[in-house]
């Protein structure tokens, strides 16, 4: 166990092989920056950001850490096109044989992991299925995050996490594999470890923290989030359309019918105003102003465990301090 989860935080260049999520408009440079420096990886998210904006977002969170971080894409949303844009312009922020971890939300073009080969960067796929899975590990992945439907955000398969771990393992992938979805205790992480995943990656405590783009009743909701305040949908598909997502219950999913994609809100992206309609992907980040309950505010099923708003520092070292107690535990 412990031996499985040191070389996965070795690969990463972490200490403890905990992956921030990359989740659009919420993971910043301050976030991203503030879970490295905790010892955990820290990822900024590049969404659909513009290459300049790539640029500033990766070069600000260098500045704010000395730590290794993640660079998240999403090549599905960005295109061929603008994914090798970002990538040029994130990579080409950093300072000289800086390394980061290149996180793809589901699988990237081959040419990709051609980019970095030969480079110190680390590539981690983010995938839904042990079929992906292996793809992934085809395509050179030095990482693998298994997701499960537990997870906030979008959906990359049908399966429960610890049946996609427990399948993927015995693949035997030559490749150290996250766990994702509905984390939310040091038990339950010792228990994936167990299964034969080597780390883990969260994602909706740590919109919950400080340092998150999140808007602040955003962070509220998921504090007062019950066992059963998430649900599977497909009502927020403006802008990313045929993938199922978790997200916090509203009026928006609870609805039997579709209400009509009218104007709900506002918000700012790289210093422009935009308006946000009803059935948008975009999450409420600080900068909405307007009905932002009505928005997609991704959540999984841990959310019932946020209790508070925390530092991410917090949250890093209380989640290390539960799982190396979980371990003593079972080893007593």
């Amino acid at each position: 166990m412990a031996d499985r989860s040191a070389y996965a935080a070795r690969v990463m260049a972490v200490d403890f092989p905990l992956v921030q999520a990359g989740m659009g408009g919420i993971a910043t440079p301050a976030l991203a920056a503030a879970v490295s420096e905790a010892g955990a990886l820290g990822t900024v998210a590049l969404y659909r950001l513009a290459a300049a904006e790539c640029k500033a977002v990766v070069a600000e969170t260098a500045a704010r850490t000395s730590r290794t971080f993640g660079v998240n894409v999403i090549p599905e949303v960005a295109g061929d096109g603008l994914l090798r844009q970002q990538l040029e312009a994130a990579l080409a922020a950093l300072p000289h044989e800086r390394p980061v971890v290149v996180n793809t939300f589901g699988l990237p073009p081959r040419w990709l992991p051609t980019m970095l080969h030969g480079s110190p960067h680390r590539l981690l796929i983010q995938v839904g299925s042990p079929d992906d899975a292996a793809r992934a590990a085809e395509l050179g992945a030095h990482v693998i995050a298994m997701q499960g439907v537990e997870a906030g955000g979008h959906l990359l398969g049908p399966h429960n996490l610890r049946n996609l771990v427990a399948a993927t393992v015995s693949l035997g992938l030559d490749v150290p594999l996250l766990a994702a979805g509905g984390l939310h205790d040091g038990q339950q992480m010792a228990d994936l470890i167990d299964l034969g995943a080597s780390g883990w990656m969260m994602g909706t405590a740590f919109v919950a923290t400080n340092e998150s783009g999140a808007h602040a009743r955003y962070r509220e909701a998921l504090v007062n989030a019950g066992a059963d305040s998430t649900v599977i949908t497909d009502r927020f598909d403006i802008g990313w359309p045929q993938r199922r997502h978790r997200v916090l219950r509203s009026a928006v999913t609870d609805s039997q019918t579709r209400l009509p994609s009218t104007l709900i809100a506002w918000t700012t992206v790289a210093g422009g105003r935009l308006p946000v309609f009803r059935g948008s992907a975009a999450a409420p980040t600080v900068e909405a102003e307007g009905d932002v309950e009505q928005m997609a505010r991704y959540a999984g099923t841990g959310a019932a465990s946020v209790n508070a708003v925390v530092p991410a520092s917090e949250l890093v070292a209380r989640v290390r301090t539960a799982y190396r107690m979980a371990v003593r535990h079972h080893q007593s």
